[in-house]
């Protein structure tokens, strides 16, 4: 489609690590995790209480009762009003998240006898959008999709199709997910991919082709990108993003050999070469057959498939937003040319690359919806 490079030109995070530029290496410079644990030993990766202090205290600045919104809304809008994206004309922000509310919700039915007249729309998925823009007096249009842990990727798509078209001069793609509270982790218990064992060195083993068990981790995330067309002033660059899917027979599966992250891939380098790819930054989420099946697809596609590396087994899978941690790290990556320090257990086939200039980012969502992405310099 001869689509133009899309200038990403602020690009802010919060995670378990902290609140961060995405430029700042240094909180990858080390090989320990920032996963903690709750009160029943489950793992999970966690944004700072004093981040959280502050975040509440800013929406009691504003006049509202942080209780009565969900951590989702209150951590998007803190985000966007501490990197100082004031929408104007022609711009709008694009949110992304996979589960929206329902720990929330979950959280009101477990408090209250009888639910408060506030909790809808409070709980609603597209509550945690709406209300960072009226905080912020936006005329311009804000908005949010799901698309399981896929959900990012469509913005990033969205990004090109307005920037692209005119219709849009900058472009806000967020994500944001809070997945941490006992309900979600119990369903993903359920569904026995979770990580069991109370006692791990790395308890999410992402990228770990031999692990016994599923080892996936749920973890809290946030992510601002502002991005433009034709600037040259970008902190890095959006050079291509594709998706697929597959045929599956449930809606966890995947095939196990990974055909939607291969049809996702084989979109993007019909404009991007595939010989400039001097690293992946996979999706990994931890699961037993996921991790494999990811393995795979690169190898189909590649053959000596480039360096790769995940970050889940340091900051927890945040489902909808872990496309946007990806690129927050490729960010980090392009700006420092330093690779993060990674865990023993990681084997790596290639030798890591000495310049880093195109880096392929990668989700995948329950449903068998692919992602793939090029960020670079």
């Amino acid at each position: 489609m001869g689509y133009s490079h899309i200038s990403i030109t602020k690009a802010m995070g919060i995670n378990p690590l902290g609140f961060h530029a995405s430029e700042e290496n240094d909180r990858y410079a080390s090989s320990h995790h920032a996963l903690d644990q709750n009160e029943r030993g489950d793992w999970k990766g966690s944004i700072p209480d004093e981040i959280w202090r502050d975040i509440n205290s800013y929406i009691s600045n504003l006049g509202h009762k942080p209780e009565r919104f969900p951590e989702e809304a209150k951590l998007l809008s803190y985000l966007i009003h501490h990197m100082r994206l004031q929408p104007k004309d022609k711009q709008l922000i694009n949110a992304a998240t996979s589960r929206g509310s329902i720990d929330f919700l979950s959280q009101m039915q477990t408090d209250h006898h009888s639910l408060p007249v506030w909790t809808s729309p409070h709980s609603t998925l597209g509550f945690p959008s709406s209300w960072p823009a009226l905080l912020h007096e936006a005329d311009a249009p804000l908005f949010f999709q799901s698309s399981t842990c896929s959900s990012f990727g469509l913005t990033l798509q969205n990004a090109f199709a307005w920037l692209n078209s005119g219709m849009a001069d900058t472009f806000i793609a967020a994500a944001v997910e809070c997945p941490t509270a006992p309900l979600t982790i119990d369903q993903m218990k359920a569904i026995r991919i979770y990580a069991q064992d109370k006692a791990m060195t790395y308890p999410c083993q992402s990228m770990d082709f031999q692990k016994a068990n599923n080892s996936m981790v749920l973890g809290e995330g946030a992510y601002a990108f502002r991005l433009e067309k034709n600037n040259s002033r970008g902190v890095a660059y959006l050079k291509g993003v594709g998706s697929a899917m597959e045929k599956i027979n449930h809606s966890t599966e995947l095939s196990q050999t990974g055909d939607c992250i291969v049809s996702a891939a084989n979109t993007v380098f019909g404009e991007f070469p595939m010989d400039k790819i001097d690293l992946i930054i996979g999706h990994f989420p931890g699961t037993k057959l996921g991790d494999l099946a990811e393995k795979t697809a690169y190898e189909r596609i590649f053959g000596q498939v480039p360096f790769t590396l995940s970050n889940k087994w340091k900051i927890g899978h945040s489902l909808g937003a872990s496309l946007a941690a990806n690129m927050d790290l490729a960010i980090a990556i392009l700006q420092s040319q330093t690779i993060p320090k990674l865990p023993s257990y990681i084997q790596q086939e290639s030798t890591p690359p000495s310049v880093m200039n195109n880096i392929l980012i990668t989700a995948l969502g329950f449903g068998g919806q692919a992602i793939c992405a090029v960020v670079g310099r």
